[in-house]
């Protein structure tokens, strides 16, 4: 019985350290990709693809808490522009609504679950930046009070080309799990 208890032990505490391993591994890479300096086209499957192999590898869980990293981080090193920091929120939520939507589809088919997910995040971010730009929404600097612009390329940013971004990182995803599967076989 005492050996049963300590293989157990073993087996968990090896698991643990292979999440461990991996989250630490996610999380690097969530906040090493917004410091790469692109833009939404290249920033945005990144991020994507990131999201969905976490799924795959780590969970849903522990994979939002990877995809509330990116944009924690560009908004504390300065790198999303000022109008965007109203966006993060319903980013963070975006990418929560991918990572489950996702998760709760894989099982079914991976193109399907890629392309809902997919949509939901781009119907979600879309309704989120249309209730943004449409509500007065002012700043105060110092006793001037001054009110947020947003122009038409950043409410663009937030519409179809979520789900190209999204559908994009789906393609990148696929290629890095197969190609970690067949590597993993030989």
């Amino acid at each position: 019985m005492r050996v049963e208890t300590e293989l157990a032990k073993a087996a968990w505490s090896a698991l643990d350290y292979r999440l461990l391993a991996r989250m630490a591994l996610l999380l690097f890479a969530a906040w090493f990709i917004p410091f790469l300096g692109f833009g939404q086209e290249v920033t945005g499957p990144l991020v994507n693809a990131l999201l969905l192999i976490s799924v795959e590898t780590v969970g849903i869980s522990n994979a939002i808490l990877v995809g509330c990293v990116p944009s924690f981080v560009a908004w504390s090193k300065g790198v999303l522009p000022a109008p965007m920091l109203v966006m993060i929120p319903f980013i963070i939520a975006g990418n929560v609504l991918l990572v489950v939507v996702y998760g709760s589809l894989r099982r079914f088919n991976y193109w399907l679950a890629v392309a809902v997910a997919a949509a939901v995040k781009m119907a979600f971010l879309w309704l989120a930046v249309d209730f943004v730009t449409g509500s007065p929404l002012a700043i105060q600097i110092g006793q001037q009070l001054t009110q947020a612009l947003f122009s038409p390329a950043f409410t663009l940013m937030f519409h179809y080309p979520q789900f190209l971004t999204a559908v994009a990182g789906g393609i990148i995803a696929w290629v890095a799990i197969r190609g970690y599967r067949l590597a993993k076989r030989k």
